[in-house]
């Protein structure tokens, strides 16, 4: 899991870098948080999963993506009442 976080957090600079020195990327509000809400989801697990005290944060950080997925699924929610 820790290889997976590492990989996305470089994934994430790099998208970074490109966009700021290199050429414009065209992302979408919803593209990223919900690039977020995954990355924020498997640190919260990881930090579960470690049991040290860092498992409060794991829990922090789960609740953190339940209240992005809460937002990111709302308008969709709306559109099929």
């Amino acid at each position: 899991m820790k290889k997976v976080n590492i990989i996305l957090a470089f994934m994430g600079m790099g998208a970074c870098f490109y966009h700021f020195f290199i050429d414009h990327l065209d992302f979408s509000s919803t593209s990223i948080l919900t690039c977020l809400a995954l990355m924020f989801l498997l640190i919260g697990v990881e930090g579960i999963r470690e049991k040290e005290r860092d498992r409060k944060l794991g829990f922090a950080l789960l609740t953190v993506v339940l209240l992005m997925v809460i937002g990111l699924v709302k308008p969709y929610i709306e559109i099929m009442f």
